[in-house]
């Protein structure tokens, strides 16, 4: 079995069921499988089905494109798409590394040829149809924090767990060393009933390594349980995002993990 194949990747995604079209709009030259969006405010919803990363030009100049991909709820009149069928948006970088395989998105269509992600309910595992994609591989990402419900005085100390698990994860490829490209500070984002309520953006220094069958590297993160007004949370429910980084030869093949922690009075 040869893991992280590119052409692989794509070609069993297309067969997901993504739209593949080529649409001009203005002066952009669109990705394959993009639609054009409305110049009046529209939203859709869905189930993250896919992500990927694509390149083109724009106005003369090289440009990388992210888009997510969403199996609809309900019917896109603006690119004619009926719900229960899967269409890819463009987005920003920030929100393609905020969202995962099997999140549940609105999104706001934008006159500019994009989508802005405005509800973002979190899966805490990837879904089946991810390892159909050929993304299946022996690395485990594990979030666990030191108590699974804070006071609202208290500060949320987590751990952000890498590991090369080939046994735990049904690998039946040969055990591998693989090689990784890890933030040295990783972005981490918390939500609450769809919505963002704190960010932690990371910075653009990355470490490459090599972690070879059995090995885990460990990374620590804090929450001081307040939104980014740095107010203090209210009690309830929230998930806690963490990208730590991707596969060195597929940056679309990304790291994270979400975990559920509880904050009461």
């Amino acid at each position: 079995m040869k893991p992280y194949s590119a052409d692989l990747i794509r070609a069993l995604s297309m067969a997901i069921g993504l739209v593949m079209v080529i649409t001009l709009f203005g002066h952009y030259v669109i990705p394959p499988y993009v639609f054009v969006s409305p110049g009046y405010p529209f939203y859709a919803a869905g189930i993250v089905d896919h992500k990927s990363i694509s390149q083109g030009y724009s106005g003369g100049e090289p440009k990388t494109w992210y888009t997510v991909s969403i199996r609809l709820f309900d019917d896109d009149p603006v690119n004619r798409i009926q719900s229960g069928e899967t269409l890819a948006y463009i987005v920003t970088k920030a929100g393609w590394e905020m969202v995962e395989w099997g999140d549940t998105v609105k999104i706001r269509l934008l006159p500019d040829v994009r989508a802005e992600v405005v509800e973002l309910f979190p899966s805490l595992k990837l879904p089946e149809w991810h390892g159909l994609a050929g993304s299946a591989s022996p690395i485990d990402v594990e979030i666990v924090s030191n108590k699974s419900t804070y006071g609202v005085n208290e500060k949320a100390s987590l751990h952000a767990i890498v590991r090369n698990s080939p046994e735990e994860k049904g690998w039946t490829g040969n055990p591998i060393p693989l090689k990784l490209t890890l933030f040295k500070t990783s972005p981490f984002w918390v939500f609450k009933n769809g919505g963002k309520v704190f960010s932690l953006p990371g910075n653009s220094e990355l470490q490459e390594i090599v972690l070879q069958p059995g090995q885990e590297m460990k990374f620590s993160l804090e929450w001081n349980l307040v939104d980014d007004q740095g107010n203090s949370v209210p009690e309830g429910t929230y998930y806690v995002r963490v990208y730590l980084g991707y596969f060195t030869e597929n940056e679309e093949i990304t790291l994270s993990s979400t975990t559920m922690i509880g904050v009461k009075a």
